[in-house]
């Protein structure tokens, strides 16, 4: 490790360096892509790590929602139907593959009921 990195890695926010952890994860999935790189209502496989979960009550049915991110963007990501699935909590890395649809004003990208893969 050179002297400029190991300067860095005492000198930056733990919050930088662990999104450069995750983004060095995710690029050891070649199969993958990034999460700014996904077109809406395209077929995508992302990687990533859950930042973010919670039961949402939509139209009378509970829904999972978790908000996965890679380093370089997030996604939210709803099971519908469900209250939990075993295996999916907070700090867990999957794979998800499926079609996103652009929420918002900031387009961010919504998968409904995507298959997945816990790492």
């Amino acid at each position: 490790m050179s002297l400029k990195q190991r300067l860095r890695s005492l000198t930056a926010p733990m919050a930088e360096l662990d999104a450069d952890k995750l983004r060095e994860f995710c690029a050891g999935h070649p199969q993958c892509c990034p999460i700014d790189a996904a077109q809406p209502r395209q077929e995508v496989s992302l990687v990533g790590e859950i930042s973010g979960l919670r039961i949402v009550p939509r139209a009378g049915s509970p829904s999972l929602e978790a908000t996965i991110s890679d380093g370089s963007g997030s996604v939210v990501v709803v099971w519908t139907g469900r209250r939990r699935i075993a295996g999916i909590a907070p700090g867990k890395r999957l794979i998800i593959n499926g079609r996103g649809a652009p929420i918002g004003p900031s387009r961010r990208l919504l998968f409904y009921n995507p298959r997945y893969e816990l790492l």
